[in-house]
């Protein structure tokens, strides 16, 4: 089953200072283990295209869009948000990342792919419809999905997010569309410390409490997700794949190994067996200890894969 891998080298535009987690490293680390290991060596490559602004519009207010390009610096650094610093570059990253998806989403529907991971930065999960936060600009993943059930008339499509933070600014655009099925699992209390109760109907949250290890996780996400997935049969599903779980990445408190990822991955694949489509794109959005980060991506990925 064909992977596609996308990527791109713009990101580095995104340069927030080498104290900040958040740093273009963290997309060097992960190709630099696919190459080693030879992971993506057969897949499809892409990543080179711009995100339109009719894709960003479908999950972005018209004036949030025009507000960012507003106060993207000539020069120097901003805050966007007390955690979300704009560079010079940082603007124009974060069109890539989601013109980095689109691309992936196009090639799945049009049967280029059946498989697809996007190493991509800034990440996006936290961005809500008309604000940034928590290191995020442009929903990445909303705006796929989005475009997946208004171009593509897709009708039913998962959304998954295992990162460490809550997918809060997913939620707050997909909520309550019974288009999309929201299956959220984080640490919790932790930020962003909002949409966390189960008040949604489309929207599973399964908060995890801290020190929790990978089997706790496991036997949470068996419980309260899988029954649910497979009766949602889901077209396409959308994964906002946040590593920052990982037992060496201080941004938490959980305990999870890299096989835990590579445990994910089959878990999503396996549910997708049974679905007539079988697509799955999966897009980075947490993970700050490289080590951690690029080991973990990769089981991931292995795990998804076939």
């Amino acid at each position: 089953m064909k992977l596609g891998y996308y990527s791109y080298t713009t990101h580095i535009e995104h340069d927030v200072g080498d104290i900040h987690p958040e740093h273009p490293m963290r997309i060097i680390a992960i190709n630099h283990h696919l190459e080693e290991t030879g992971l993506a060596a057969d897949a499809y490559q892409g990543g080179c295209n711009h995100v339109a602004q009719a894709d960003l519009l479908r999950a972005h207010s018209q004036g949030y869009i025009e507000q960012l390009l507003a106060m993207s610096p000539a020069n120097g650094m901003i805050l966007a948000d007390p955690d979300t610093p704009m560079a010079v570059g940082s603007l124009n990253a974060a069109y890539q990342a989601a013109g980095c998806v689109v691309e992936a989403l196009d090639d799945l529907m049009q049967d280029r792919i059946a498989r697809a991971f996007c190493s991509v930065r800034p990440p996006g999960h936290h961005a809500q419809s008309n604000k940034s936060m928590g290191f995020c600009f442009l929903n990445n993943v909303a705006i796929a999905a989005k475009k997946a059930q208004q171009e593509y008339g897709l009708e039913r499509i998962a959304i998954i997010d295992f990162d460490v933070h809550q997918g809060n600014g997913t939620i707050d655009i997909l909520a309550d569309d019974p288009a999309f099925l929201i299956c959220s699992s984080f640490q919790h209390p932790s930020f962003p410390f909002t949409h966390w109760r189960n008040i949604y109907n489309n929207v599973i949250n399964t908060p995890l409490d801290e020190g929790s290890s990978g089997l706790d996780m496991r036997r949470a996400v068996e419980a309260q997700w899988l029954h649910q997935l497979q009766d949602f049969k889901p077209q396409l599903t959308i994964v906002s794949a946040g590593f920052d779980a990982h037992e060496k990445d201080h941004m938490a408190e959980l305990k999870w190994q890299a096989e835990d990822y590579a445990w994910f991955g089959a878990f999503l694949s396996d549910i997708n067996k049974g679905c007539e489509e079988n697509k799955i794109l999966a897009v980075l959005e947490g993970g700050y200890n490289l080590e951690a980060l690029a080991s973990s991506a990769h089981d991931f990925i292995a795990g998804f894969k076939d």
